[in-house]
Order: C-alpha cells, then structure tokens, then sequence
C-alpha cells in the first residue's frame, strides 16, 4: 500500500461522509418543512390545543435529536478534513490559497449549516408552541393590530436587520479578499 492510495481512499471517505452530512441536512430540512407545512394546514381546519401541543413537542425533539445528529457528524466531517489536509499535498495548498486572513480552511460554511438550521427549526418550534399557549381563543377580528401582526412585524424588522448586516459582512469580506489578493501597484518605467 502507497502513500497515495491511503491518500486516495480518505479524499473518498471525506467526499463520502461531506455527501452524507448535506443529504441528512437536506432531508430533516424537508421533512421539518413538512411537519410545519401539516400544522399550519391543520391549524386553519381545527386549532385545538389537544392536537398541537403534542405535534409541537414531537416537531421539537425531532429538531434537537437532528441538531445533535449534525454536529456529531459535522465534527466527525472535521476530523476526516484534517486527515485529508495531511495526505493531500494539492489539498492543503488550495486550502491555503483560499483561506484568508481569520480563515483556516475552505470547511467552514458547514458548521453554520450544522448548527443554524437545526436551531432555526427550533426556533420555530418553540416560537409556535409559545403562541399556542399564549394565544386568545378568539383572537379580535375587528382589531387592526393583534399581537400575531405585531409579532410578525417585530420579526420582519429583525429579519430586514439581519440581512442588512450580513451585506455589510459580505462588502467587508470583498474588501479584505481584494486588498489581501491585489498584486503591489506597477512600477512605471520612467520613475
């Protein structure tokens, strides 16, 4: 056994468990959507506490035990990326070349993935059964604002903020690759 076939079967092992980690994100997201989409369906029909109190919880443990499935694996992920920066040579060089200043590696987006979507879930799910149970049982219909259109409003507004902050993060971080990639000004020939 060679250096590059060690080499090459841990380039497909990390390639095997990257496709593993986005296809498990990929379905939990789907069938959290699901769940979401049947309770809003359903609520529309009959709103009975009976019915969503246990869809919600269930909705919410199916989140945590995704959101601990994510980061075992992502961890696992990190511990494969790290064996493929040592017996990859050209992998480690890319990397290299890639990261920027506050940047270790190319790996770094699949952390937010691993973390951020399971909470965003729960988030939600904690946010419905929180209004579940805090709610009127008949909400005022006559009313131009309800607290569901106030809440809706808050969370709008946080979300507006939230994306304008993130295009601020994305033009610094385009400053910073341009300055850090941008070769020295030419020298002109008569100075």
């Amino acid at each position: 056994m060679t250096d590059a076939d060690a080499a090459n079967r841990v380039w497909q092992h990390g390639m095997h468990e990257e496709q593993l980690f986005h296809n498990r994100l990929n379905y939990f997201s789907f069938l959290e959507t699901g769940l979401l989409s049947l309770c809003a369906i359903l609520f529309n029909k009959e709103p009975s506490l009976t019915l969503f109190v246990p869809l919600t919880v269930v909705g919410l443990l199916f989140t945590l035990l995704w959101l601990l499935i994510q980061t075992r694996h992502w961890a696992y992920c990190q511990h494969v990326h790290r064996r493929a920066r040592e017996l990859v040579p050209d992998y480690r060089d890319t990397l290299a070349g890639w990261a920027g200043p506050g940047r270790s590696d190319g790996w770094s987006i699949s952390r937010p993935l691993a973390l951020a979507v399971p909470l965003l879930f729960a988030f939600t799910w904690v946010g419905f059964l929180a209004w579940l149970l805090l709610r009127t049982d008949n909400p005022a219909t006559d009313a131009h604002i309800t607290p569901e259109r106030a809440a809706i409003l808050a969370l709008t507004l946080v979300l507006g903020w939230v994306v304008i902050r993130l295009r601020r993060a994305e033009r610094r971080l385009k400053e910073v690759r341009a300055a850090v990639n941008s070769p020295a000004a030419p020298r002109s020939a008569g100075a």
